[in-house]
Parts: C-alpha cells; sequence; structure tokens
C-alpha cells in the first residue's frame, strides 16, 4: 500500500482497507452473538423440558404414592344424594339444583313388603346408573326437530314439554360413572383413579366419565368422587413441588394448539338456547362459549344452565341463548324479554311468552335466594368478589392457576386472544387432570368434559 506511486491515493486505500476489515470482525461478532442467542434458546427450551420431566417425574411419584382413600380423608364428607328410578326429569333437575350438583346415582328402591329385605328391614337399593344433566337434553333433543327461529323454538318445545318432564328416569337414563368398592380405595392410587377411573382406561382418552362412585359390600353407596374433589386435592398437593403446574403459562401445557382450535365451540348471541344443546351433543362437549356478532364472548352456555329449568318452563329454551342464561343468572341482556313491556306499565299489553319469561324470571329469584343460604360452605368466603356466573377469561401466555377452579368455583376457563375478546381454546377440569396426569391437555378432539 505504501509503495503506491500516488501517495495522496493511498491515505484513503489504507483506511478503505481497516474499514473493510473493521465491518469484518462485527460481522463475525455478530454471527458470533446470534449463534450464542440460539445456543442459550437451546439451552433454555432443554431446561424448561428437563425441569417439566422432573416435574411430571415428581407428580407421576405423587398421584400413584397416595392412595384414594387418603384424598377422601382430606375432603369434607358428603352425603350421597340418589334419585330413584321411577322419578320424573323434572323432579330430577330439581334435586340437582337443590343441591348445586351435576348429577346423581339412580337407584332401584325395595318395597317394604318384598320378602328378600334384610333383617333390620332396612329398602335395599340397587343402583342402576347415573343421572346426568345431558340426559334432559338427550331426551328434549330426541324428540325435538331442529328449528331457526325463537318462536318455533318454543312452539315444538311447549308441544313436548311435558311429556319430557314426566318422562321417568329409568328411561332415559345415562352411566356417566365407574364404581369401586370401597375397600379398594385404600390400595388404589390417585393415579389409577384418574386413568382408570375418569379415563376409562384408554390410550387415546375418549371415554371421560366424571365421576367415582364407592360402594360397600352390601350395595350400599357410601361416596361420590368427583373431578372437581381430585382437582381441590392437587391444588393443595402440587403446587408444593418445585415445578408445579402453576409455573408452566398454558401453552407451555398445550392449549391453543391448531387441533385444539380446530375442535373449539362456539354459538351465536341470537341461536335458540335448545339450538345450542343440539350443536354441544354433535360436537361432544358439556359447554360452549356465547359470542356476539363481531366475536367477543360474552358467556357459556353448559348442560348444568338446566337445573334452573321447571316442569312449567321448558319452553324458555326457545329464548335466544343469550337471553336465557340472562334469565337463569339473574343478569342483563338486550333481548326480547328486556324490550318487553313491565307488568304494571301503563299501557303494557300482554303477551303469552313474555308472561311466561316474567314468571320463569321471578322464580329464579326466588331460587337464588335459595341457593345461597345452601351453598357449599366450602366457598362461602371465595365467591363474593367473583359472580358464580361470571364468564372467566386468559390469555395464552398466562401461567396455569388451580384457584381458577378451587376458588373461584369455575368448571370452564376461556382462553382469549390479547387484542380482543374472542376465545379459540377453553380449559376444562378434565384438561387439568390430563395435565397433572400426562404433562400436557389433549391434542384431540374435545370430548365430553
Amino acid at each position: 500500500l505504501f509503495l503506491a506511486r500516488d501517495r495522496s491515493f493511498a491515505i484513503p486505500v489504507w483506511f478503505a482497507h481497516v474499514y473493510l476489515h473493521a465491518r469484518s470482525l462485527a460481522n463475525v461478532k455478530s454471527n458470533m452473538g446470534r449463534l450464542g442467542d440460539i445456543v442459550t434458546a437451546t439451552r433454555d427450551l432443554t431446561a424448561t423440558r428437563d425441569a417439566m420431566s422432573r416435574t411430571i417425574d415428581a407428580r407421576d411419584l405423587l398421584l400413584k404414592s397416595a392412595k384414594v382413600a387418603e384424598l377422601e380423608r382430606e375432603q369434607l364428607p358428603r352425603r350421597v344424594v340418589t334419585l330413584r328410578h321411577d322419578d320424573d326429569v323434572a323432579t330430577a333437575l330439581e334435586v340437582l339444583a337443590r343441591h348445586n350438583i351435576l348429577s346423581a346415582p339412580v337407584v332401584i328402591v325395595a318395597d317394604t313388603l318384598d320378602t328378600r329385605l334384610p333383617e333390620d328391614n332396612e329398602p335395599l337399593e340397587t343402583l342402576i346408573g347415573v343421572f346426568d344433566v345431558r340426559d334432559a337434553v338427550k331426551a328434549l333433543l330426541d324428540i325435538i326437530k331442529p328449528v331457526t327461529t325463537m318462536l318455533s323454538a318454543m312452539t315444538e318445545i311447549e308441544k313436548v314439554e311435558r311429556v319430557v318432564a314426566d318422562t321417568h328416569l329409568i328411561k332415559v337414563l345415562g352411566y356417566d360413572a365407574d364404581l369401586m368398592y370401597t375397600p379398594n380405595a385404600a390400595a388404589t392410587s390417585v393415579y389409577d383413579l384418574i386413568v382408570k377411573g375418569f379415563f376409562g382406561g384408554d390410550a387415546d382418552r375418549s371415554t371421560i366419565v366424571h365421576r367415582v362412585v364407592l360402594f360397600e359390600a352390601d350395595g350400599a353407596l357410601r361416596r361420590l368422587i368427583s373431578q372437581t374433589d381430585v382437582l381441590q386435592w392437587l391444588a393443595e398437593h402440587d403446587r408444593k413441588l418445585t415445578h408445579s403446574l402453576e409455573t408452566y403459562t398454558l401453552r407451555d401445557l398445550g392449549f391453543g394448539s391448531d387441533a385444539r382450535k380446530r375442535e373449539f365451540v362456539t354459538v351465536d348471541a341470537s341461536t335458540p338456547t335448545i339450538e345450542c344443546y343440539r350443536k354441544m351433543r354433535e360436537k361432544q362437549v358439556s359447554g360452549a362459549a356465547v359470542v356476539s356478532k363481531d366475536g367477543r364472548i360474552i358467556a357459556d352456555i353448559t348442560n348444568g344452565d338446566l337445573r334452573t329449568l321447571t316442569r312449567e318452563h321448558f319452553s324458555v329454551l326457545g329464548l335466544p341463548v343469550a337471553e336465557f342464561i340472562a334469565l337463569t343468572h339473574g343478569t342483563s341482556y338486550s333481548g326480547y324479554a328486556a324490550s318487553a313491556p313491565d307488568d304494571d306499565a301503563e299501557g303494557g299489553f300482554k303477551s303469552a311468552f313474555f308472561e311466561k319469561s316474567r314468571a320463569f324470571r321471578r322464580e329464579q329469584y326466588e331460587h337464588e335466594r335459595k341457593r345461597a343460604l345452601a351453598i357449599d360452605p366450602r366457598r362461602t368466603d371465595l365467591l363474593s368478589g367473583v359472580p358464580p356466573a361470571g364468564v372467566f377469561t386468559v390469555e395464552i401466555d398466562s401461567c396455569f392457576r388451580y384457584e381458577w377452579f378451587s376458588k373461584l368455583n369455575k368448571q370452564r376457563v376461556y382462553i382469549v386472544s390479547k387484542t380482543s375478546d374472542a376465545p379459540f381454546d377453553v380449559i376444562t377440569l378434565t384438561d387439568v387432570l390430563e395435565c397433572a396426569t400426562f404433562g400436557h391437555a389433549h391434542r384431540g378432539t374435545h370430548r365430553h368434559r
């Protein structure tokens, strides 16, 4: 460079070489930085997987070492509420609502004159199945043809509501439960209770039940253990682990996947309620998000909402679903009933539909007042901040929390977009038990949950 004839040109060339060399070093440093980031990210991912593996191992040990009898001792004792085989659907729904439960075993009670009675003359009870609110849905949908408008829905339901309400349980009975002989509870692990009881032992977990009934040698039903009971137990014990489920985001646990998004079920707010239940039955889910025209979630409809029905008011299932939810939960919605004139309003008119809607609303207020007096004592101090009827939403990168279910008394938590209230996935009790048992949520169809 310095031997160049034109010394005035030598200096710029020298600076150019220095610049190119420095830039080359900078590029190398930048590439090394990016490589370092990749290595760090890979190391973090590996660490996360290792942590989840250790967590699964620790939780696996917890679930397989703890016995059902221990879980049972830690829960408040609850009497098993039973229904008789000759009870009708309307009576069964009233019993479920009164005890704030979703199902109850159905038994055949022997007549007191039966010669096979034991010496103490106590009536024998033979379990024949479990009545679940879904059985009431099935009874309705089996005889009501698809409808598209509120008036046609109410007309069709009014034709058959008395028939459905008066149907004996033995004719509509399902079997959403498994059985366990009480002495076996001391030898059966909580893991087996979940996998072989709730999930039926299926590898793909395609058969789900939500409760296991403990019975004695004489056939007496001693105790019913539900998915909620197991979740309460997990909330107490799993969070003590170094890497509890609560240390992972919903995305880490497998929620929000493309497969789950495709199977997620929503219904439009204006859809007749009976058609919402038809869609839920076809999709094999126990609940659905109710969305507005712009896709925002405004409520959810579940099979449990049927417990509010009485034999005189089955026809309210013809209401738009948002209106039905407003009636059953004592909230407001700018729908048909909201636009109806008040009974005492001057110049008001009489309408059979609005009269029935108002009567139903009055019954719900009385029902909620009585229910507040009989609410589960474990939760009376936990429900004051969050309305039990309100829909609960979280974002996909939120860390999982047991208290969404154990303290807020929720059965379903919806995952919504960060930029809007549009839902795209749901967390159920079954999902939580799958995460606790297998380390991730089911990635296939949602099934009955």
